[in-house]
């Protein structure tokens, strides 16, 4: 069941990595704070850190050992609430 969770993730962080890479301009008109060329390297960042992270879900999934599961699914949940933060202080 982890294992399906993993790969469920893996595959969201895909996509959504690929789309903060390639679609920063959607993103941009909500970010008031900063300078555009800050924000595009800021949502470059993270979708670099996303991609990382599937590439890791991909390694950990394989693996299916069960510290390494939960510590992987631990460390997306703590880069998604640090993104998530970010992103809120620069919208608003």
């Amino acid at each position: 069941m982890v294992r399906i969770l993993i790969f469920l993730s893996v595959g969201l962080l895909v996509i959504i990595g690929i789309y903060l890479l390639k679609k920063t301009e959607t993103f941009l008109p909500l970010l008031h704070k900063g300078d555009p060329d800050e924000n595009t390297q800021f949502l470059h960042q993270f979708g670099f850190f996303y991609l990382i992270l599937a590439g890791i879900g991909v390694v950990v999934g394989l693996f299916n050992l069960t510290f390494f599961s939960l510590f992987y699914i631990f460390s997306l949940l703590i880069i998604s609430a640090v993104f998530s933060i970010m992103f809120a202080k620069k919208i608003l």
